[in-house]
């Protein structure tokens, strides 16, 4: 490594190092500039430009709407949420839309006016909101209107989740609060210590049966039972091994994706991971790839998106690439997701690119926004729902050419 990098690499450390206590807005940035500097390779590349393709599928604008002011430019979890056949967004002014998943009307907009951080999260009767001044409120599914809040220890940056009554929220300290769905009551909570420095960000809960996964800053993951927080597991799956304080982040920061037992996973400088569900013993490590977001897998393989915005496919029972499609590189390419034989993935010039599971191989493209796309496609039967940073939000349909 470089002098100079290195010079710049331990500047962003120690501005990181102060990131809890500067802003939103401040801490947010220096998080995307770690991921442009360190992003799986020694220099900064400019994003790629897109060459031609040869489609092998129809990508269809079904219907479009401007559902408010999006993420406001600062990378927050605001993730669109599905429910009795309506589309749920929130914006970081608060504004909270329901919209019909076929055509696209509105069933009802409510202002909160609260700094909302993450959400929204969808329980038995409640849309469940995260914001920038710890709070987590609850709002009717079928009109809107707030029904309570509370309090937790810090920022909310990753969705609530919802299951059993029982809504469970990540905060930004790493502690874990569980709250009654129906009023808001405390149930339980599990607390860690951050780490010295980590990302921006933390993991958004899994909920699998009866017990609650959570991946925190130092690279450990526990398995908690929903009801009463008690512990089944925890695990260091991902170990530190770099030079620099930089290379040595291991934050979970996204959440598991759960297949037969497995759980798969990813620790920026940890690698991906696989490990049983059972008791989180780690099967394999691939060490070779940085990325921070939530894998996909299939019965055969498990797709990442690298830091770099570089696409891989692995081998799910031993964690060896398969393939590497790089001709989105630089892009900051969201998580893939599945989607029939594809995969989906969001780019900053609001493009969505379908890519063959196989070998990763372009099938289909569309530029829906031009604004980013910072959240990854949402699939619910044969929709694609892709959300836009300035908040707008398309359903896509995808046929095979006839031509």
């Amino acid at each position: 490594m470089s002098d100079a990098r290195i010079a710049m690499l331990a500047a962003i450390a120690f501005l990181l190092g102060g990131c809890q206590s500067m802003g939103a807005g401040f801490s947010n940035l220096v998080s995307g500039t770690i991921d442009l500097v360190t992003g799986g390779g020694s220099e900064v590349e400019p994003p790629r430009e897109l060459e031609a393709i040869t489609a092998e599928v129809a990508i269809d604008v079904l219907w479009k709407e401007d559902t408010g002011a999006g993420d406001g430019g600062q990378w927050l979890a605001l993730t669109p949420a599905v429910g009795d056949e309506t589309v749920f967004t929130a914006d970081h002014r608060g504004r909270v839309t329901a919209l019909k998943l076929a055509d696209g009307r509105v069933r009802f907009e409510a202002d909160t006016g609260l700094p909302v951080s993450a959400g929204p999260g969808v329980g038995g009767e409640h849309l469940l909101l995260g914001t920038s001044e710890g709070q987590v409120v609850a709002l009717s599914r079928e009109t809107g209107e707030q029904r309570w809040r509370a309090a937790v220890s810090s920022e909310v940056l990753a969705p609530p989740v919802v299951a059993e009554g029982v809504v469970v929220v990540h905060a930004a300290d790493d502690a874990v609060f569980a709250l009654a769905e129906d009023s808001g009551k405390p149930l339980w909570s599990y607390g860690k210590s951050i780490s010295r420095l980590t990302l921006r960000g933390v993991a958004p809960p899994k909920i699998v049966d009866t017990a609650v996964l959570i991946g925190f800053a130092d690279g450990r993951m526990a398995a908690l039972r929903l009801k009463d927080g008690k512990l089944f597991w925890e695990r260091h799956l991902a170990v530190p091994r770099g030079v620099s304080e930089l290379e040595r982040i291991v934050d979970i920061d996204a959440s598991p994706a759960v297949h037969e037992g497995m759980l798969y996973v990813t620790a920026y400088y940890g690698g991906v991971i696989a490990a049983s569900l059972v008791d989180g013993e780690v099967i394999w490590r691939n060490t070779d790839i940085v990325a921070n977001t939530m894998p996909a897998v299939s019965w055969r393989y498990v797709f990442v998106t690298d830091t770099a915005g570089d696409v891989w496919g692995l081998d799910g029972a031993t964690g060896r690439a398969y393939w590497k499609q790089d001709a989105l590189h630089r892009r900051r390419v969201t998580a893939p997701v599945i989607f029939g034989d594809y995969l989906a993935v969001g780019d900053y010039k609001g493009y969505v690119h379908l890519l063959a599971q196989e070998d990763g191989r372009q099938v289909g493209r569309i530029r829906v926004f031009r604004s980013p796309i910072r959240i990854p496609p949402l699939v619910v039967d044969d929709y694609l729902i892709v959300y836009g940073s300035d908040g707008d939000l398309a359903v896509l349909k995808v046929e095979p050419r006839s031509d």
